[in-house]
């Protein structure tokens, strides 16, 4: 990826862009699990310092006390759902137009002196001497084949590799300019045409690069992905070139980004529950409980998944159905904080 970037040229705040796009693709895995272990530590120290007991004593049930956590649960919980449905899928498909753009041409870092270059399509170089990432030859060698069969063989002294780039619009444009040489082309079955010159500028790319790639689930707003799952398999294929692990796919993430948001919200109730750790000072290792919900949520998550791409249950049932039990978690350790306090 540094090559890349430094073979591209790219401005800072293309590269930053870059870096926000995939930041913000973690955010609803992240902020779930970091609202859990911080509503944890809050109730901890709130237990440990005896002002859970305080707030008891002076008249205030658990009912008032849990209200706070979970305003600003439902706070996130929205950010969350609405994170999912449009923005990330926008900043999958910048990322991915992004990664595309810089993949173009960067594969002309592969140019290396001496060597033949065959990554662009019907065409052949070589190059006796290349500085790096390709932009300055000498003795250049290049072999066209064209449309018809026809073949053309280019010699010159020296070239260059010229970028014009529009990174706003995604576009690229790659010329590759040759200095002091001839061109030897097939006229007839029999005859040779050679043509001499001084500079010649044969176009190597052009083009935008927004539609050179596929469209998949993950790039697609919760209401494309809506549309999609209405659709029978055979126009799935015809519009958006979905086969069928990219419907279930479809499917998957569809429910997913919903469950996303709702896990944000039972995390904080269950951190609520665990975080207070006993009864004027006696406690539990409440972080270690935490620890081991998460990977029991998670076990039973990917198992399920599993389960239903290979259709024995239908995804939502999957998807949902390890929230619903870490709810009954949360309902239990809630209960017990009439008798812990």
């Amino acid at each position: 990826m540094t090559d890349l970037l430094v073979s591209r040229d790219v401005s800072l705040w293309f590269i930053l862009g870059l870096i926000g796009n995939i930041t913000l693709t973690f955010v609803p895995l992240s902020l779930p699990i970091a609202v859990f272990f911080s509503t944890i530590f809050c109730l901890n120290r709130l237990s440990s310092d005896s002002e859970y007991i305080a707030m008891r004593a002076g008249g205030l049930t658990k009912e008032r006390i849990i209200v706070p956590f979970l305003i600003v649960a439902a706070i996130l919980t929205f950010s969350v759902y609405h994170l999912n449905q449009k923005l990330i899928p926008v900043s999958n498909k910048e990322f991915k137009k992004k990664i595309t753009y810089l993949t173009s041409s960067g594969l002309l870092a592969g140019i290396k002196e001496g060597q033949f270059f065959t990554m662009i399509p019907n065409v052949t170089l070589f190059a006796t001497k290349a500085t790096k990432y390709g932009r300055n030859l000498e003795e250049v060698f290049l072999h066209l084949k064209e449309k018809g069969g026809q073949e053309r063989v280019i010699f010159s002294q020296r070239g260059e590799l010229i970028f014009e780039k529009n990174v706003d619009q995604l576009s690229d444009k790659l010329t590759l300019t040759l200095y002091d040489g001839n061109i030897i082309s097939q006229a007839s079955r029999k005859d040779l045409e050679k043509i001499i010159f001084t500079k010649y500028s044969f176009p190597i790319t052009q083009g935008q690069f927004g539609d050179k790639f596929s469209l998949k689930e993950t790039m697609l707003s919760s209401e494309e992905l809506s549309v999609i799952l209405k659709m029978d398999p055979k126009e799935a294929d015809r519009l958006y070139h979905f086969n069928k692990k990219d419907l279930f796919n479809a499917r998957y993430e569809f429910w997913n980004r919903k469950n996303g948001a709702l896990v944000c919200f039972i995390f904080c109730f269950l951190g609520f529950t665990l975080g207070i750790s006993g009864n004027r000072g006696k406690g539990r290792n409440s972080g270690l409980i935490g620890l081991l919900c998460l990977i029991v949520y998670y076990g039973i998550y990917f198992s399920l998944v599993s389960v239903a791409k290979k259709e024995v249950i239908p995804i939502p049932l999957a998807v949902f159905t390890p929230a619903m039990f870490l709810t009954g978690v949360g309902i239990y350790f809630y209960r017990k904080l009439d008798w812990q306090s």
